[in-house]
């Protein structure tokens, strides 16, 4: 690691994708504005605590920095004024197992899907967010005008030694492009990038293996 004197925490930087015009609606929502604040907080310090804190608590630690990511980004947002798993449908559709189908956060009709997981699952959240939007059959507290997907950047993938398979910024805005015809909803994809402004990012051995990643 770099010298005391001449290492800082490094925050990250967000790179959105637009689509169907989301960036104009959610432009001065309290849920966007609050959103992005809480992602730009975000350090690379915070994160290697947090994996540090994650294979303390394990026999087997996560290999790399996804699993606490999304701590950190589900603590964030974990205040009172957002609405925590809304839940989709009704509890009879909930018995044949639609109770799963839920979104990771909601409020004023903003839906939030924090995504480190499989790539596979790209299609699946960006159609979640659409039915939260579009069908008639979301529960109205669950219902959206439009919608944020959060996905770490391939740079981001690399610097944490993230899981091969987890999914990136870059696929979902590719996925989302692809889905357009069958997607009404707006979405902002958001991608959680290392800093570009020219503050190193330093790799830790707390990532299995990314002690090796440790260029900018």
């Amino acid at each position: 690691m770099a010298a005391a004197d001449t290492y800082h925490a490094a925050r990250v930087d967000i790179r959105p994708f637009d689509f169907r015009m989301a960036l104009s609606i959610l432009e001065r929502r309290a849920p966007w504005i609050d959103l992005l604040e809480q992602i730009a907080a975000v350090t690379d310090a915070e994160i290697t605590r947090e994996q540090a804190a994650i294979a303390r608590k394990r026999v087997t630690a996560p290999a790399g920095a996804q699993t606490a990511l999304n701590a950190i980004l589900r603590r964030r947002l974990a205040a009172p004024l957002w609405q925590h798993e809304a839940v989709l449908f009704s509890g009879a559709d909930n018995e044949d197992q639609l109770g799963e189908w839920r979104m990771d956060f909601a409020r004023d009709r903003v839906g939030i899907e924090v995504s480190f997981n499989h790539s596979e699952a790209i299609p699946w959240t960006l159609t979640r967010l659409n039915l939260a939007g579009e069908s008639t059959e979301v529960l109205a507290a669950s219902r959206i005008d439009v919608g944020v997907a959060l996905y770490p950047t391939k740079r981001m993938k690399e610097w944490g030694h993230m899981d091969a398979a987890v999914g990136t910024y870059e696929r979902a805005c590719l996925w989302l492009t692809k889905m357009r015809p069958v997607m009404p909803i707006p979405i902002a994809v958001v991608g959680i990038d290392p800093a570009t402004d020219g503050t190193r990012w330093i790799g830790s051995a707390v990532f299995r293996g990314t002690i090796k990643h440790t260029k900018r």
